[in-house]
Parts: C-alpha cells; structure tokens; sequence
C-alpha cells in the first residue's frame, strides 16, 4: 500500500498495512546492530532494508532504531515493537510449517479402528512405529465389537 508521505494521517477508511518483510528486516537489524550486516545476512541491498525499515516506521509512527555511523540500536519503543515482531513472525512461520506438514500428509490427525486387541501384536508394534515417525499426527484409536465400531470411529473424527 503506498502512504501520503504529505500527511501525518492516513485517510479514513484506508487501513495500513505492515508488510512481514519489513519485520524480517527490523528484526534482522536488531539482532545484527547494522542495516549493513543485516543487508548482507538476508542478500539485500542496504538501500532496500533501510527504506524498508523506514517504511515500517513510518507506518506505525514511532522510531525504531536509533542511528549512529557504529550501527543501530532499538529505541524503547523499537524495543517493544521488536518483541511483537518476533512473535509474529514466529506465529507465521509456524503457520506456514504447519500448513507445508498437513499438505505432505506428514500432520493431521488419524483415526484406526479396530475389533481385536492391540495389546500385543504387528499392529501395536506398526502403530508404535508410526507414532514415532509421525509425531505431528494425531493418532486415536478405537476399539470395539464390530457392530458399533463405525459410529465409535465416526464419533472420534467428529471431535
């Protein structure tokens, strides 16, 4: 979204918008103590992170690090700022690994029925081993006399 550089307030009804790379980059250059080294950690030019971080500073109104030719370092209200960013950023990272596992098949949740024990066996040593292979899958499973055992499956699913 492009921001009136001319006024300090944004029209009504216009929302704005910070962009996660711009957290990427505050937090990069909090963590390294230079636009510079932060720049050349994530491949960027330097002009690119600093107008980026400027962006943001803009966007939410206050000055987030303080400059000097030894590098940056947070205002308190950079501070602040930071410690949300990293919890964003942190939140839609596990989003985006949350979604990537779900769509392998490697998270989600699993329902096995069955009508025997599995106290001992191949399937206990099977679902052992798939538990331990797969721990981001929930696994449930359910024993009972094969008569009720498709409503006791479809009650799990349902939970």
């Amino acid at each position: 979204m492009a921001i009136d550089e001319t006024s300090d307030k944004q029209p009504a009804g216009r929302t704005l918008t910070v962009d996660l790379q711009q957290l990427r980059f505050a937090v990069a250059a909090s963590d390294c103590g230079s636009f510079r080294r932060a720049a050349d950690l994530l491949s960027v030019r330097h002009s690119l992170l600093s107008r980026s971080i400027g962006q943001l500073e803009h966007l939410i109104g206050a000055t987030i690090f303080e400059r000097s030719s030894g590098g940056v370092r947070s205002t308190l209200a950079g501070k602040s700022v930071l410690r949300i960013a990293r919890v964003v950023l942190e939140q839609v990272d596990a989003l985006v690994a949350t979604g990537r596992s779900n769509g392998r098949g490697e998270a989600g949740r699993i329902s096995v029925g069955f009508c025997t024990s599995i106290s001992t066996g191949n399937l206990r040593a099977t679902l052992l081993d798939f538990k331990r292979r797969f721990p981001h899958i929930d696994l449930a499973t359910v024993e009972r006399p094969r008569s009720r055992l498709m409503n006791a499956l479809r009650m799990v699913h349902s939970t």
